[in-house]
């Protein structure tokens, strides 16, 4: 038994920039992760209403409880948890670092029972942390490129083969920060590839496909380290640290083969690579489909 959404009015998330706050768009098309982004919002609770349609006791702890999810990381944080007193109203501030962001930012806001709350019917909330009410608003970040710290440069001045469309430096330590840890750099002489790299957010057929290889080239490179001897001996040391790019890599792997262990994983690449790689093509498709039909960004 859950209570009205109208017991919580929560006004528009806002977004803090140097030149003043505004509404949170659904695309921030200029963000990048060294970005850090400051929100806020005022939220209003009725709480005595809420206890009341939820079957609840009129002394039942309630909390306000806002959760923030990078999308393409898969790395998720609490940025506040507050309780909850009748007819209150809350100013909430989050701060998120940008290194820990890409693909899409998704904040949860939601009205959370506080505490172990005994009930004779089951449908009624009564462990902590049942929620009561749940608001999720999502804004995409970048497109597939931009998740990344992306640079154009004259591949011949910088050392690069000059007839390469793009080149990736993958981090030397699986500590490092996440998305940060990796760098592509775009030949400014295949100006379709800059192009493409551009148009990211609405890319059109030609430019999508262009996207897709650079993201199927860096997710072998990616792949590829993780199963290397030097990180795969290490690299759930890291990744239980969601800062770092173990986490990310390690998500990755879950995302692309969920039934299959590291162990089974890097057996399979050292035995028979050729299959390997055939099984990785067919589970970068599959990512792929089903990101199409959840409308949710590639993670890279």
């Amino acid at each position: 038994m859950l209570p009205d959404p109208s017991v919580v009015t929560a006004d528009p998330w806002r977004l803090h920039q140097d030149t003043g706050t505004a509404a949170l768009p659904a695309f921030l098309a200029d963000w990048d992760y060294n970005t850090d982004l400051h929100l806020s919002r005022d939220i209003r609770v009725d709480a005595a209403r809420a206890r009341l349609e939820s079957g609840l006791p009129a002394d039942a702890p309630l909390l306000l409880a806002v959760e923030w999810t990078a999308a393409a990381a898969q790395i998720s944080g609490r940025a506040r948890r507050i309780p909850v007193s009748d007819g209150a109203k809350f100013h909430v501030d989050v701060h998120i670092r940008g290194a820990l962001l890409g693909g899409a930012l998704i904040l949860a806001t939601r009205l959370v029972l506080g505490d172990d709350t005994p009930a004779a019917d089951p449908f009624l909330a009564q462990r902590a942390g049942d929620i009561l009410y749940e608001e999720n608003v999502r804004t995409e970040l970048q497109g597939t490129a931009g998740r990344l710290p992306t640079y154009v440069v004259d591949f011949a001045e910088a050392g690069f083969d000059p007839d390469a469309r793009w080149h990736v430096e993958l981090p030397t330590s699986l500590s490092e920060p996440a998305l940060a840890a990796v760098r592509l750099y775009l030949n400014s002489a295949d100006t379709e590839v800059v192009n493409a790299a551009k148009k990211a957010a609405a890319p059109t057929p030609i430019q999508k496909r262009i996207l897709e290889w650079m993201e199927t080239d860096l997710t072998c490179r990616l792949v590829e380290a993780a199963l290397r001897p030097e990180w795969r001996e290490t690299l759930y040391d890291y990744a239980d640290d969601n800062d770092t790019i173990a986490a990310s890599i390690a998500a990755l792997l879950r995302t692309l083969f969920p039934h299959e262990s590291l162990a089974t994983l890097v057996v399979m690449r050292d035995s028979d690579p050729g299959r390997f790689y055939s099984c990785l093509q067919g589970a970068l498709r599959r990512m792929r489909v089903n990101r199409d039909d959840d409308a949710i960004s590639p993670a890279v």
